[in-house]
């Protein structure tokens, strides 16, 4: 039997590879940045800068150089989807770091202000956790909640796979890099290392350099007018 598969979401895992001397003084930058506004904690949600103040971490002089290897890689995911970059600027939109401690994760939620997404791992000990992936739209449900944990349960479905499930998990390794649409839903397995997991995340958005002839695509914000 031939398995065709359609409407695939593509998930991009690339390398980066930094000096430790590099990793070290970064992995202090943004300690330094938590340390700063860590407020009193009642639950297991990891310390996000982006809700801290610190969402444009990418001006910071320090990270010049490992944003500048991101861009390499995002580029690469663009054209892995065969969009012409030429026709297009790109913009880091948001940038923070994600400071996970023992036991801590991220809930579900999307990006909805950006076109693509992506987390970098500058700190990732063996069993810190991954990153999950959801699917509101299960194409292959061929009836309705026929896929959920009480099927699975009851025997109904004899055991998850890549063609019933809604959910995939990454655990990735320190240094890689993983790019994806901001529309999706992702939330982050706890850390269960008993050591920190330092990921950087960030948001980018594209937009035409000339707008002429596209309707869809946003038109580039030079030539917007200020209400």
């Amino acid at each position: 039997m031939k398995v065709l598969n359609l409407f695939p979401l593509t998930v991009v895992q690339d390398e980066i590879f930094i000096e430790e001397t590099e990793r070290n003084e970064l992995v202090t930058e943004i300690s330094k940045m938590k340390n700063t506004h860590e407020e009193k904690k009642n639950s297991s949600y990891a310390w996000t800068g982006d809700t801290k103040g610190f969402e444009f971490l990418f001006s910071n002089k320090k990270f010049n150089s490992l944003a500048s290897k991101i861009s390499a890689s995002l580029v690469k995911y663009l054209k892995l989807l065969e969009i012409n970059t030429e026709l297009l600027d790109i913009f880091y939109q948001r940038s923070w770091a994600t400071y996970t401690n023992n036991e801590e994760s991220i809930n579900f939620h999307t990006h909805s202000q950006s076109n693509i997404s992506f987390a970098y791992y500058l700190l990732k000990p063996n069993n810190s956790g991954g990153i999950i992936f959801k699917s509101n739209e299960l194409q292959n449900e061929i009836a309705k909640n026929i896929f959920t944990n009480s099927k699975i349960e009851k025997s109904l479905i004899n055991k998850p796979n890549a063609y019933n499930s809604d959910r995939s998990i990454f655990d990735l390794k320190q240094d890689s890099i993983i790019i994806f649409p901001s529309k999706t839903p992702h939330a982050t397995a706890p850390n269960l290392s008993g050591s920190p997991r330092i990921s950087i995340s960030g948001d980018v958005s594209i937009m035409l350099k000339d707008s002429k002839g596209f309707e869809h695509l946003m038109p580039n914000f030079k030539n917007w007018t200020k209400i």
